[in-house]
Parts: C-alpha cells; sequence; structure tokens
C-alpha cells in the first residue's frame, strides 16, 4: 500500500515537471517531491504490517495474556503497545 503510494508520488513528479514551464506545476512538483522525502524518512527502517483488524485485535489478546501471566519479553511489551495504539 505504501509502495503503491509512493509509486504514484513518483508518477505525479514525472508528469508534473514535464509541465513545469507552468509556477502551478513547479510548484506541485516541489511538493510531490518534499512528500516523497519524507514518505521514505519516516519509513526508514521500519517494517509495515497489513493485518486485518480481528487479526491484530487476537495478536493484542495473546499479548495481554502473556502480560498477565508476567511472561512478556520487553520487545514484545512494545509490540503490544504499538498494536493497542493501532487498534484505537
Amino acid at each position: 500500500m505504501l509502495s503503491d503510494y509512493r509509486t504514484w508520488l513518483d508518477s505525479e513528479l514525472k508528469l508534473l515537471g514535464n509541465a513545469s514551464h507552468h509556477a502551478y506545476s513547479f510548484g506541485q512538483a516541489n511538493m510531490a517531491k518534499r512528500a516523497i522525502e519524507r514518505l521514505d524518512s519516516a519509513l526508514a527502517n521500519k517494517i509495515a504490517l497489513l493485518l486485518e483488524r480481528s487479526e491484530a485485535a487476537s495478536v493484542l489478546a495473546a499479548l495481554e495474556a502473556l502480560a498477565a501471566a508476567g511472561d512478556l519479553d520487553p520487545s514484545l511489551a512494545a509490540l503490544r503497545t504499538q498494536v493497542a495504539a493501532a487498534l484505537a
């Protein structure tokens, strides 16, 4: 999904670059270029997982059960926090 967005931004940048003699197109091309740079920096060293909401809720429930048993590794605790935030 994010790679599709980046591909679309790249195509828009190329399209707008071809019409750069118009001030509006030049501004739009600069905005697309900045959007690509921001997306790349936001996604650097990250992995995007696409889960159904029900699957994410099941993962969260399993992590909550491990936490309640006192058997939750710190890395899994961080995952629990991130999944809970994503579901909120």
